[in-house]
């Protein structure tokens, strides 16, 4: 098991996670639970080789699936998704 499913698989102990390879060195991941499958998201390469990016699809999974629930994400954890400043500009 690579670092990537490892993480996945810690992230959502509430659900089976399956993974399978893509061709393009990617991740399927499919989260079921004891009913059916819940969600299916296509990850590729890049993002499953930084933790930075990783985390990233995993907070917008979990978003995804509280908006499913019908619950909205709190405005704590939209925000954190802000890692860097806007730009600035300066006339010269």
């Amino acid at each position: 098991m690579t670092a990537a499913q490892h993480t996945l698989t810690a992230a959502f102990p509430e659900f089976e996670v399956v993974t399978e390879p893509r061709p393009d060195g990617g991740l399927l991941l499919t989260l079921r639970n004891a009913d059916r499958v819940i969600l299916k998201r296509a990850i590729s390469r890049g993002q499953t080789q930084t933790a930075v990016q990783l985390e990233w699809v995993i907070c917008s999974i979990r978003r995804d699936l509280a908006l499913e629930a019908g619950m909205s994400p709190s405005i704590v954890h939209l925000q954190s998704h802000s890692r860097a400043g806007l730009p600035t500009y300066e006339y010269a």
